[in-house]
């Protein structure tokens, strides 16, 4: 249905029968387009079954065929295309192009159009040439609709200020949109990889290259990168970039997206200050509950201490040294001092950070005992009976000690406020092997938690003390602790108890 030109009386008689023959058992819709007349010469019956226009009907528009039945806007093209095949176009070369062509009820439909010269004059003028055409609206409607999608995504990822990328992996030639650039502090060239290599910090380059292809080769879904850059105006910007191998096309570019997450890092670093500030109230007071206990704690062993140096005092001055009662009472000097150096530094670890302590080989046994150094007093003047259950001498797990006596000790203070509402006030601690974990259980004789705030117990600021007498953070934040040491923190509710459990892995 497009261009050429051929009059009827200069086609040899039995060759356009044999090729009306030939064409009208084909599929696609097939004519000659007669160049002179600027209209058909003939079709198949295709284009009449598919758009209902009789031969005479066109033969009879003349050179009003085009803009009687071409969409206005692919006039020119058109046009264009007619020029080429009269001036430039060869034997043999076919030509290939789209439009939209209207049937016989006004209905356009979009046509995917190859031709060929059919015919030249003496001169080698074109005369006509022979199309086959296909309708392809289905096609053009998909188009249309993966257009609109890709223009929404751009506008989103506009709006979120969010770059695209892809990468030939096997070359590393990388592709840019403009906002790429710009996160790089650059205006857009030819050598991406040129203005990465310009903008990344020097010590990010070799990590952020390794795990990009480590995560590569092992066929990660998804392969997130982070790294920094540094701007014109010496600003550092954090970029993080996310895309995803297509698995389904073996060496095919890696797409993702990027953006500047620089505020984002600033502020889980304000959380984090946050959070440790958080901590830190929750210690102290934690520190100022046990105050009582500690000094008592030390004062017991400072009067054991002065009563034996006076005992030894009382020796001299009698002169009535006992070599044996002088080993004892130095003994006992040694221990209670000993009592005392464990009690301080027990308090010196817990009142400091521990998150950037190594993990360590800790005795399961040895934890949970220095941790009760703290609350013994405390439970025994408040007639809160403690338990400890048998705990095997080889239990050890992998952990930071501080983090981990810190997370206890905030159970053990949680249990004995729990215990006063009850008649027989105890709690009780207990270890136990589950798998690759040890469960280390704090058991109370509290009343039971209903159902309703155990769902909510674990939410930061969510408390059922008293105002004042509670921030919220403490189990909010002894859940992050454990989370970090790949554990987990709950409340058995299956228990007969109120029980909560610290699962830790053996090892990390």
């Amino acid at each position: 249905m497009i261009l050429i030109t051929m009059a009827d009386e200069d086609l040899n008689s039995e060759k356009k029968t044999l090729i009306e023959q030939v064409f009208e058992v084909l599929p696609s819709a097939v004519y000659i387009f007669d160049i002179h007349a600027g209209t058909m010469a003939w079709f198949n019956e295709n284009v009449a079954s598919r758009f209902g226009w009789k031969q005479e009907q066109l033969i009879a528009m003349g050179h009003n065929y085009w803009p009687t039945v071409m969409h206005p806007d692919d006039l020119p093209a058109l046009q264009r295309s007619r020029d080429y095949i009269l001036n430039q176009m060869v034997d043999g070369e076919i030509m290939h192009f789209q439009y939209r062509f209207k049937d016989v009820w006004g209905q356009y439909h979009w046509i995917d159009d190859r031709v060929i010269i059919f015919k030249r004059d003496e001169k080698g003028v074109p005369l006509s040439v022979v199309g086959i055409a296909a309708v392809i609206d289905d096609q053009k409607f998909h188009e249309e609709q993966l257009a609109e999608t890709l223009n929404t995504l751009n506008l989103s990822l506009s709006a979120a200020k969010m770059a695209t990328f892809s990468l030939d992996v096997v070359n590393a030639i990388p592709k840019w949109d403009r906002r790429m650039f710009e996160l790089h502090g650059e205006e857009p060239n030819d050598d991406p990889m040129e203005t990465y290599r310009r903008r990344i910090l020097p010590e990010d380059r070799e990590p952020t290259t390794t795990h990009f292809y480590d995560s590569y080769n092992r066929n990660d879904p998804g392969i997130s990168i982070h790294y920094r850059v540094r701007h014109d105006d010496d600003s550092i910007h954090h970029i993080t970039m996310y895309g995803r191998k297509n698995e389904s096309r073996p060496g095919a570019p890696f797409f993702g997206v990027a953006w500047d997450s620089t505020r984002e890092i600033q502020s889980e670093k304000k959380i984090e200050e946050s959070n440790a500030k958080m901590v830190a109230t929750a210690k102290m007071a934690a520190l100022g509950e046990m105050s009582g206990g500690i000094a008592h704690e030390i004062n017991n062993p400072l009067t054991v201490i002065q009563a034996r140096s006076f005992q030894l005092q009382q020796m001299v001055e009698n002169g009535s040294l006992d070599p044996e009662k002088i080993k004892q009472a130095a003994e006992s000097i040694s221990k209670t001092a000993d009592k005392i150096a464990r009690i301080i530094k027990s308090l010196r670890s817990f009142s400091r950070e521990g998150d950037k302590d190594p993990f360590e080989l800790v005795s399961v046994k040895s934890l949970i005992d220095e941790t009760l150094e703290f609350c013994r007093t405390r439970f025994y003047n408040h007639e809160v009976e403690l338990k400890v259950g048998n705990i095997d001498e080889d239990f050890e797990i992998e952990c930071r000690l501080i983090q981990i006596e810190q997370v206890l000790l905030n159970l053990l203070n949680n249990s004995f406020d729990a215990a006063q509402a009850s008649e027989k006030k105890w709690i009780c601690v207990e270890a136990a092997e589950h798998f690759d974990f040890i469960d280390i259980k704090i058991i109370d004789s509290g009343p039971r938690i209903p159902d309703d705030v155990a769902e909510k117990i674990m939410q930061p600021f969510f408390t059922t003390k008293e105002i004042g007498k509670g921030t919220g953070l403490g189990l909010s934040i002894s859940t992050g602790i454990i989370k970090a040491h790949k554990g987990d923190l709950f409340l058995d509710r299956t228990a007969e108890h109120t029980t909560f459990v610290m699962r830790l892995p053996r090892l990390q």
